[in-house]
């Protein structure tokens, strides 16, 4: 699969921006990338491991790359594949990010 590359820059859209940072901080802290599809530990599901933190698709331009992230986004987060928890005294919700 592809990679995504993350990006602590300015040009990111909000809400991706990571503006907590100083100059120095940023330039200290290299882009990464990871695999745009996992597979899940457990039950060996594949899934997709995006946000709006990733700047492009290496080996793809980069507008086309981000166009494709925007794409993978705008569907990932759709009411369908969000989960809301409506808290409730006593309640302890865990995330599985494996």
């Amino acid at each position: 699969g592809r990679a995504a590359c993350r990006a602590l820059r300015t040009e990111l859209p909000l809400p991706a921006r990571d503006t907590d940072y100083s100059e120095a901080q940023r330039n200290a802290m290299p882009p990464v990338s990871w695999p745009l599809v996992r597979t899940h530990a457990g039950s060996g599901r594949k899934f997709l491991f995006i946000g709006a933190h990733a700047s492009h698709i290496e080996g793809r331009p980069v507008a086309e790359g981000r166009m494709l992230l925007a794409e993978l986004l705008e569907h990932a987060t759709q009411r369908e594949f969000v989960y809301r928890h409506r808290w409730n005294v006593g309640d302890l919700v865990m995330w599985d990010n494996r």
